[in-house]
């Protein structure tokens, strides 16, 4: 039989099964990146540390948009399935293998690295056949939002143009750099 636990950052009484945070803007990822990366997904291991299971996702980088350069990077997400036991943490991101994505990284802590804002820093890549180009979209599922103020927010999840979006982060660092 498999059991499953949910993990919550916060719980409040009109949010279910959601971890609440405060939005955070393409600005605002940028500023906060250690590194910011396009790779895709080449392993996945799952482990457990006490009685918390980890998944542990190993990108193969392609380009580096923000940082020095790197060819890989592991990122570390709670929750996972390990022995038939499982511990699901809703705002984190999970991978598919070859999965293309656009990554923002903190820092390295024991070899591997998070996501800044957990799922918000992450931006998948899809191919649109229409267009014959790529495209992102932040995929925003299990996280509610919270002002500063903890007035709930709306937020609606980024779907941009791969080149476009790419653009715009080499702008945001090269001002920073200036300043």
């Amino acid at each position: 039989m498999r059991k499953i636990i949910f993990a919550l950052a916060f719980l409040v009484p009109s949010l279910c099964l959601a971890t609440v945070m405060i939005p955070l803007d393409l600005n605002q990822l940028t500023d906060q990146a250690d590194k910011i990366v396009l790779g895709h997904c080449i392993n996945k291991r799952v482990y457990q540390t006490g009685k918390m299971i980890w998944t542990e996702y190993t990108f193969q980088v392609y380009e580096v948009l923000k940082g020095e350069g790197i060819k890989e990077v592991k990122i570390r997400q709670p929750g996972g399935e390990l022995n038939g036991n499982g511990v699901m943490v809703p705002g984190t991101a999970s991978f598919s293998p070859f999965e293309e994505n656009l990554l923002f990284l903190d820092k390295e802590k024991e070899g591997s690295r998070d996501l800044v804002g957990w799922a918000q820093g992450r931006f998948k890549v899809y191919y649109d056949e229409k267009t014959k180009s790529k495209y992102t979209f932040q995929n925003l599922s299990g996280i509610s939002f919270v002002k500063k103020n903890g007035d709930t927010v709306s937020v609606e999840p980024m779907k941009v143009d791969l080149e476009q979006i790419k653009a715009q982060i080499k702008t945001i660092v090269a001002q920073k750099k200036v300043k």
